[in-house]
């Protein structure tokens, strides 16, 4: 009779099971890369090897923790990869199609395990696996052919042919393609067999063993060459004798060592922290930062008068002392934080491929800069911002084969994903080689939309009808489609951005392509800051938003239809208050001793403000729901006086 665990094992279990599903999770983010490079490059056994090794090690683990539906549909996976990596089976359009739906199975099966929505359906996965396994074999006798031929030294080679659907007299086709070849290559054996082929027992598949010393491409020509073949893959035959694959077929039970292993996590070396743990510590770590700006106040003012500039000395050493320390601590938990794009960009290629696929789109999509690093908070912000934009680089962007060829591009079009440091932000940019974004139509939308008047669209510049797809509702395409088109995209994209102090930048030409561009910071928490006086108040400035400082008094300023300007070596600069700009009166210029110069949407602008406080590294504080809602408003932070001040997001200020 079993017994029931007592708490001890049952927290014990939950402890286990959480770093299963971890390494799980992990596991299945790289395969999805690892699928999607395979459809590539079926013939990369070391592809075909790290897929087979995953399902292994779910396998493994989920038999150790009792969850035995992962158990029967990774052993079933096994079986089908094995006969794949021992060249028994062809990596053909269904096998791939299966693994990528078992790989959502399981991407399913481990939310429903850790909390979440409910089991996705056993039976229905292991129903898709089954009617691949049904598929017949390689038959004794041809491996025994195949066997002494590779014995002999002899290269052995299998051209997996596909026929169309509608394909008419299939076994005439393949007794056609069957006696070609054999004008070519020495022929080992087929699937169907040629027996079968005369007696009509054929399929929409045809599998042709030959023998070749060079390749087999003149085979390959050969079958294609036929009008109902719709593809033709090529390989070399992996298994190197009958033995040997028996061999294969009877080790799924063991890691055999063979090809590259899957990347564990070294115990010992790393641990994995709660991200509400290092919000917390960095929380501490900013009220330390302004603890010792405070103090490092406290010594300068000691130090002002004889009778306590010895204590002042001594706190001053204090103060530099805490600065050193506590910048230390910042950093470490700055990088603890810190992730490399990856772990949200790993899943793109698939989503790439699943679109250009239900789209009828031809598209090389190529990702660069995976290593770039961000805070886990800002890259989270991203995740839906950047979906957005690479469904309208497939829907809106790439044009379709034969548009293109009639255009004079090439029938595949390109999509670019890339990621990388610049001072203290990070970029992400998505670019295409599509049709771009015509800035007459998008005027024409908007206009059918009641968004602007016919007047206006007259009056605005190319630029300015782009910046219109970030309006609410807007959109070009006159009916929706599964993947785009209902007027949601654009407006929340750039809303999410604001919510992380991030920007969005678009450049497009019209035929050649759009480039869409995000600025984000490197991190939310500490940053440094200018701090300045306008009236009464006093306003933080992120120095990512400004390129330079300056006095008025060193410039003569005119003004340009009526609104102020300045020239500042050569360029000519409109100048706003920004204490106006906070009050909507921004041309209104009263006794401003200093300007920003500053950039909005690319263009360079100049903010007069009344003092200049000076650089401070300051502590992000989130403001109130309903604060947080006001526009040009980036958050809040205290100063080493302990009074607050605002934190002000220049961009949406203008």
């Amino acid at each position: 009779m079993s017994r029931m665990p007592d708490k001890n094992e049952a927290s014990e279990y939950a402890q286990d099971l959480e770093l299963l599903l971890t390494e799980i999770s992990d596991l299945l983010l790289a395969t999805e890369v690892n699928l999607v490079e395979l459809e590539k490059a079926p013939a990369d056994i070391s592809l075909i090897q790290e897929v087979f090794r995953v399902m292994h090690t779910i396998k493994g683990g989920a038999a150790t923790m009792g969850l035995q539906e992962a158990v029967e549909v990774t052993h079933r996976m096994e079986t089908i990869l094995d006969g794949v990596r021992s060249g028994t089976r062809a990596l053909t359009k269904p096998v791939m199609d299966t693994l990528f739906s078992v790989l959502d199975w399981l991407k399913e099966w481990r939310l429903a395990i850790s909390g979440g929505d409910s089991h996705p359906s056993t039976a229905a996965i292991i129903h898709v696996i089954e009617s691949l396994t049904s598929e017949s074999q390689l038959p004794e006798y041809l491996l025994r052919k195949i066997d002494a031929a590779i014995q002999q030294g002899k290269n052995v080679f299998k051209a997996v042919v596909r026929f169309k659907a509608d394909a008419p007299l299939l076994s005439v086709r393949c007794f056609q393609i069957v006696t070609n070849i054999e004008e070519t290559a020495e022929i080992v054996g087929s699937v169907p067999s040629m027996q079968e082929i005369e007696n009509d027992q054929v399929k929409d598949v045809l599998e042709v063993y030959f023998l070749s010393d060079a390749g087999g491409e003149d085979v390959g020509a050969v079958a294609r060459s036929n009008q109902d073949v719709m593809d033709v893959a090529m390989g070399k035959y992996q298994t190197k004798s009958l033995k040997s694959a028996e061999a294969a077929r009877g080790k799924d039970t063991k890691d055999t060592g063979e090809g590259p292993a899957v990347k564990r996590s070294e115990l010992g070396k790393t641990v994995r922290v709660d991200v509400r743990l290092l919000d917390f510590l960095m929380n501490m770590v900013g009220e330390l930062v302004i603890d010792r700006t405070r103090l490092s106040q406290i010594a300068t003012e000691l130090m002002k008068t004889g009778e306590t500039s010895g204590i002042g000395n001594d706190v001053s050493s204090l103060a530099s002392h805490l600065q050193r320390t506590s910048t230390e601590l910042q950093e470490g938990i700055m990088q603890a934080r810190l992730l490399p794009v990856k772990s949200i960009f790993s899943k793109f290629p698939r989503m790439m491929r699943d679109l250009s696929a239900r789209c009828g789109k031809q598209i090389d999509f190529e990702m660069v800069g995976e290593a770039t690093e961000i805070d886990r908070t800002v890259l989270e912000a991203i995740d839906d911002p950047l979906i957005h934009v690479l469904r309208n680089a497939v829907d809106h962007g790439i044009e379709m084969p034969d548009e293109r060829i009639a255009k004079g591009k090439g029938p595949k079009g390109w999509v670019k994903l890339s990621a990388w440091h610049e001072e203290n932000q990070v970029l992400v940019r998505v670019e295409d080689d599509g049709a771009g974004i015509d800035a007459e139509k998008v005027k024409k939308s908007a206009i059918r939309k009641g968004l602007i008047t016919e007047e206006q669209s007259l009056k605005m510049t190319e630029k300015e009808a782009v910046e219109m797809i970030f309006l609410p509702g807007f959109s070009t395409v006159e009916k929706a489609t599964e993947v785009s088109g209902r007027g949601v995209g654009m407006d929340v994209v750039r809303s999410n951005l604001e919510r992380v102090n991030g920007q969005i930048e678009v450049k497009t030409k019209v035929g050649s392509g759009t480039q869409v561009t995000l600025r984000l910071p490197l991190t939310l928490a500490i940053m440094r800051a200018l701090l300045v006086r306008c009236g009464e108040s006093v306003f933080a400035v992120p120095t990512s938003s400004v390129e330079e400082v300056f006095s008025l008094s060193d410039f003569a300023i005119g003004s340009i239809q009526g609104k102020p300007a300045m020239n500042v070596r050569g360029r000519v600069v409109p100048l706003i208050s920004l204490e106006g700009a906070l009050r909507d009166s921004m041309w209104s210029l009263n006794g401003q001793k200093y300007a920003l110069l500053t950039r909005t949407n690319e263009q360079p602008l100049a903010l007069g403000v009344d003092d200049l406080i000076g650089e401070e590294e300051i502590v992000v504080k989130e403001m109130g729901h309903l604060l947080s809602r006001l526009k040009g408003i980036a958050g809040a932070t205290i100063l080493a006086q302990g009074d607050p001040a605002v934190i002000l997001d220049i961009n949406r200020v203008i």
